[in-house]
């Protein structure tokens, strides 16, 4: 059974998003997540569990010395970040086997960042970046070769009758449709106010979300413009 973090994004377009992206690192090709701010794309990197293959996660803030001495040092190498040892790195890094990097936030990556990253999608070393649309727009504008070798998938908010089925054992349709439609889409926000929900009614001992306990806290909420 699902954590209850994991529910908020195990709908039908995600589980098929999940398949694909099982078949293209297994295969050492890489991927592309897309999508708005709030649409869930740390959530889906964090139901990543491939078999028998080592996930290193990778902070998109670094310089490319930091990021492949972060990288290498995940895997138990003692490593400092240095410019004269950068491409001994990168040949480490493209000679691993069994593992994916998983790069979240990629819109943050510096400019530099993208050709090594490019060396090492082409040792078929799997690489999987979620970030803003904007990724695409710049990789297309600037590295439209890296572009190519990179399949993208575009995440979407959870369509309200999604949530309405997933969560029928715990909240009242009507509490689902007033929540979704109060955060804008953001299922970031959404989460935040559902768990919130369903810690109250626990506490009431309700067996179940309804309108006017969700709209104690959306009411509280700022207005989303």
């Amino acid at each position: 059974m699902l954590k209850r973090k994991e529910l908020f994004i195990n709908d039908k377009r995600r589980r098929s998003y999940l398949s694909a992206v099982y078949n293209r690192i297994y295969r050492g090709k890489s991927v592309l997540i897309e999508g708005d701010y709030g649409v869930g794309k740390s959530r889906f990197l964090n139901l990543l569990k491939p078999k028998k293959l080592q996930v290193i996660r990778v902070e998109s803030l670094f310089n490319i010395h930091e990021t492949l001495a972060s990288i290498l040092r995940k895997l138990s190498y003692d490593v400092k970040p240095t410019y004269r040892r950068t491409p001994e790195y990168l040949e480490r890094i493209c000679n691993l086997k069994n593992h994916i990097i998983v790069v979240d936030e990629a819109n943050d990556l510096n400019s530099r960042v993208w050709p090594f990253m490019k060396r090492i999608i082409d040792a078929e070393v799997p690489v999987i970046f979620a970030g803003l649309p904007k990724v695409r727009a710049s990789l297309a504008g600037e590295h439209p070769d890296i572009l190519s070798r990179l399949k993208v998938l575009v995440l979407y908010p959870i369509v309200v009758e999604d949530l309405i089925l997933e969560y029928k054992k715990t909240f009242k349709p009507e509490a689902i449709e007033q929540i979704y439609m109060a955060v804008n889409g953001d299922m970031r926000k959404f989460e935040e106010i559902s768990v919130d929900c369903m810690d109250r009614a626990k506490e009431l001992n309700y067996s179940f979300v309804d309108l006017n306990l969700a709209l104690e806290f959306i009411n509280d909420m700022p207005i989303i413009f």
